[in-house]
């Protein structure tokens, strides 16, 4: 059998996890009965616990539970090929393949918690040594995994992050937000990378009274220094937004904006560009691979130039036609990789 380790369904979702569930439920959907889910108690996604037909071990949580209950559930079931779409697994278990989504746990160190710092530099380098293969989410950080990581090239796969069926609609008119106030967007998990406190400073720099800025994301508390707050009226920070409603706010948006200091791939940027919304952000390697031409690339340490890409950005007043690297990222086609790579370490033929 394949099993997959689905702690993720007990974790709130950013990236990471929205990576293993929607590569999760098309696994699930192809392979049948050939891939089975397991998951550690206080499992928060109970419908697509459901879907997947998941079924909980064990009486631990967290790192614990993958390092404890799930080596002994795999090891009662005679070795099989385990799977984890995040950075971590059973540290002693060679048939396995896992996810490192960037290095981030390396290079901003000193921006995460002490413990999650030290258990992600402690497992990552030796899990991803001992395992069979590694998956990463596009070229920029395979480079960074095989250097940083010590792995040769042949060891690490590139698999895509994809859009969400919810923002494939094909209507090209955007729906706007019933908001009183034309509007900038931006979204993600509160990390001092994210680089929000420069695009605060480069938001009051813009010349432009009327328009207002929409941050949405959750606190993540393994980080160390959270972004605070402010007072000022025009900045609104939205946490716990279903996809339904961030798919509004893209539609509604005047541009979208996301000055990140670092990336391993940036899959708020594709749902923007599904939206034909205009793009700001950083000109760093991931996006210069996710992005083309269309967008407005700007330095995310310098205010002014985030300030001038976002005027830059409002006088397109919204007339993205196209995003031609769109169709390059698709759920499907990256649950295929999954698949073909897959069946290089298990014969799901003849099952």
């Amino acid at each position: 059998m394949i099993i997959v380790n689905a702690r993720f369904l007990s974790q709130p979702v950013t990236g990471v996890q929205r990576f293993a569930l929607e590569i999760s439920k098309i696994l699930k959907q192809k392979l049948k009965n050939k891939v089975f889910f397991v998951t550690s108690p206080g499992v928060i996604h109970h419908e697509l616990a459901n879907e997947l037909d998941a079924k909980v071990i064990g009486v631990n949580k967290s790192h614990l539970w993958e390092q404890l209950d799930l080596y002994a559930y795999i090891l009662r079931k005679n070795k099989p090929l385990l799977i984890s779409f995040g950075y971590t697994g059973p540290l002693f278990y060679k048939n396995q393949i896992i996810s490192v989504h960037d290095v981030a746990f390396i290079y901003y160190r000193e921006t995460f918690s002490k413990a999650f710092g030290f258990i992600y530099n402690f497992l990552v380098p030796k899990i991803s040594k001992k395992c069979l293969h590694v998956l990463t989410v596009s070229e920029s950080v395979k480079k960074e995994v095989c250097k940083e990581l010590d792995l040769p090239v042949s060891k690490v796969t590139v698999i895509y992050n994809g859009i969400s069926g919810i923002f494939k609609n094909k209507n090209k008119t955007r729906k706007s937000k019933k908001l009183n106030k034309p509007y900038i967007l931006t979204v993600s998990s509160h990390h001092p990378r994210k680089n929000y406190e420069r695009l605060i400073e480069a938001f009051h720099k813009v010349n432009n009274d009327t328009i207002e800025l929409y941050i949405i994301g959750n606190f993540v508390g393994h980080f160390s220094d959270n972004i605070k707050t402010n007072e000022d009226k025009r900045i609104h920070f939205l946490t716990q937004i279903s996809d339904e409603q961030l798919v509004e706010y893209y539609k509604g948006a005047e541009l979208f904006v996301f000055p990140s200091l670092y990336e391993g791939f940036g899959i708020p940027i594709i749902e923007a560009m599904s939206q034909n919304l205009p793009c700001v952000i950083s000109d760093i390697p991931v996006f210069r691979e996710i992005g083309d031409d269309s967008v407005i690339y700007v330095n995310p340490k310098n205010t002014n130039s985030i300030a001038q890409g976002i005027e830059k950005g409002l006088k397109l007043n919204r007339k993205i036609n196209d995003y031609p690297k769109i169709d390059n990222f698709s759920w499907e086609k990256s649950a295929n990789k999954v698949i073909e790579l897959l069946s290089k370490y298990h014969d799901l033929q003849n099952e």
